[in-house]
């Protein structure tokens, strides 16, 4: 009997098998469906990752301009802020946090963080750090020909138009026509420089600023200037600062600035420099400065080698050169002036210190305009470390325009016989005395117009005679051969106790040479140590206000640039 319960079993069994095709057809879709919506949401986070990431970057940027520009903030430097917005309105948002690196006023860290807010709830976040370097960042400026003493320490670029020689230590770039000595950044041309000097002038600051006048030429235990209310200190004519002295604002001379003594303080308010002479800056034996900002000079500067506590925190801007001098004993002001990198021996003199010459182009030239051609002596102690076969130069005095009017001594071959020159190559007395080497001598010359002595340890070892000395200039070298055209066969070890007087000393004077004898126009002990000079540059406190042409007031800062060192993801 056919009951149907097959058929309804095959019929069962097919509805089984399309409900399962359908339940499996609806999971893969489901899963479909699951895997898409997870995808358009990895993709949106990953949209708002990158923008957010865009938005830190554009941060930094923000904070690159401002640190770059300082002048247009109330503080030292832009110290970041909360809440800043690309787009005004927009749900996107940066925090900034800038830190100048105590140990470097070049070096800034950046810290920005990115975000989306909506309703009080951040959505997205992209952190970053960035270490910026302001580069280059020229912390010395001059004009010329450049020589930096052992004793400077220069933390920022150099840049020199002329020849650069550096003995000293430059922590940086350097910028010249030609460069010798050592430094820890790159060497580059003049050219290679975008940044342009400083336009200031006198005018425009006694202008535009409260004025407090300086009457005296000389001023000490005073404090001048104001930070807030700006004030300028200003004195027209040549100004000392004799010690104990606290200048705020910025102090403007028209002449020279002379430091003398201890506690002498220049800081600069915001946007001014700290000082502008408009003739040379001269410091003293045992002067001290310190200066906080931008310090501009349109001479030279002239840093005695007694000194031992110059600092400048900013910048020092020269339309001249950087000169270190030695001082004159004899009161006759006539200051030596260190040519090419001769070095100080402070404990290795005959009596106290000694000055040490390299045999290449040191000298240390002096002002001989008392001098008179007719009579004079020369007297100084030498002590030879080397001889060869070049003329070597204890002192020499020749006239620029006629090579026959000269006086010099000097050691001639590599046996050390010492010759004295004057006037023409027909006229010289040579081999002298045989020298050696590493022992002291006292060697003098007298000359009356006519007769020329030259003494050893006191005892008279050669005359001659000459009249043929028409003039000689006013200057002369010691350790080398008295015209810059010649000065590269300098002597090779140390000199010391240097004196000139203006008449011939009679024998029993010469030796042992003593203090207070008639007619001493120059007396240069040579016992000091080097001078003692930093500076260090300060971006955000050398940024200035200047002045066009047109009267226009213009940003101006020593930082040509900058650029990221470093930016990581935090």
């Amino acid at each position: 009997m056919n009951t149907g319960y097959g058929k309804n079993t095959r019929d069962g069994a097919a509805l089984l098998v399309v409900l399962f095709i359908i339940m499996v057809i609806t999971v893969l879709s489901l899963g479909f469906l699951s895997r898409s919506d997870v995808e358009l949401a990895c993709g949106q986070n990953m949209v708002l990752r990158t923008n957010m990431d865009y938005l830190a970057e554009s941060g930094l940027e923000h904070a690159r301009g401002l640190i770059l520009n300082p002048q247009d903030i109330d503080s030292e430097y832009w110290t970041g802020g909360t809440g800043q917005q690309l787009v005004a309105g927009s749900d996107d948002y940066y925090d900034l946090e800038v830190f100048l690196d105590p140990t470097d006023y070049c070096n800034y860290i950046i810290d920005c963080n990115a975000y989306r807010l909506k309703m009080d709830e951040r959505t997205g976040f992209s952190s970053i750090r960035a270490n910026l370097r302001l580069d280059p960042c020229i912390t010395l400026w001059t004009w010329t020909d450049t020589v930096i003493s052992n004793g400077v320490t220069i933390n920022g670029d150099v840049f020199c138009d002329g020849a650069l020689t550096s003995a000293g230590t430059i922590n940086g770039d350097v910028f010249a026509e030609t460069y010798s000595g050592s430094k820890t950044g790159r060497y580059e041309s003049v050219e290679d420089l975008s940044l342009s000097w400083p336009r200031i002038t006198v005018t425009d600051f006694t202008s535009n600023y409260d004025i407090e006048n300086i009457s005296s030429s000389s001023i000490s235990g005073q404090t001048l200037g104001s930070l807030d209310p700006v004030r300028v200190c200003y004195h027209n004519g040549d100004l000392e600062l004799a010690g104990n002295i606290q200048i705020n604002g910025m102090l403007l001379v028209e002449g020279d600035l002379v430091v003398r003594n201890n506690q002498n303080i220049i800081t600069a308010a915001k946007n001014l420099p700290a000082f502008f002479a408009t003739g040379d800056l001269k410091i003293e034996t045992s002067g001290e400065l310190e200066v906080t900002g931008l310090a501009v000079v349109d001479g030279d500067v002239r840093i005695n080698a007694g000194t031992n506590g110059i600092n400048i925190l900013g910048g020092l801007f020269i339309q001249g050169t950087l000169i270190e001098t030695t001082s004159d004993s004899s009161g006759g002001n006539n200051e030596g002036i260190l040519y090419g990198s001769p070095s100080w021996q402070p404990s290795s003199g005959q009596s106290g210190g000694a000055i040490q010459f390299d045999g290449g182009g040191s000298a240390v030239t002096i002002g001989a305009n008392d001098m008179n051609p007719l009579q004079g002596t020369i007297s100084l102690w030498a002590y030879a470390n080397d001889f060869d076969n070049n003329n070597r130069y204890l002192f020499g005095h020749t006239s620029l325009s006629s090579w026959s009017d000269r006086i010099q001594l000097y050691t001639n071959d590599e046996s050390g016989w010492l010759d004295l020159g004057l006037g023409d190559a027909h006229s010289m007395h040579t081999n002298i005395q045989n020298l050696d080497e590493h022992r002291w001598y006292h060697i003098a010359l007298t000359w009356d117009g006519t007769n020329y002595v030259v003494y050893v340890d006191g005892a008279e070892k050669a005359t001659d005679s000459y009249t043929g000395l028409s003039s000689l200039g006013d200057v002369a070298d010691i350790g080398n051969s008295g015209n810059p055209a010649y000065r590269d066969e300098s002597f090779v070890g140390l000199i010391d106790e240097v004196r000139i007087y203006n008449r011939a000393l009679d024998a029993n004077d010469i030796y042992p040479p003593v203090d207070g004898l008639a007619g001493l126009i120059g007396y240069w002990k040579l016992d000091e140590s080097g001078s003692s000079v930093t500076i260090t540059a300060a971006p955000s406190k050398t940024a200035i206000m200047v002045w066009s042409e047109e009267g226009d007031i213009e940003k101006w800062g020593q930082a040509a640039g900058a650029f990221f060192r470093s930016i990581e993801r935090k």
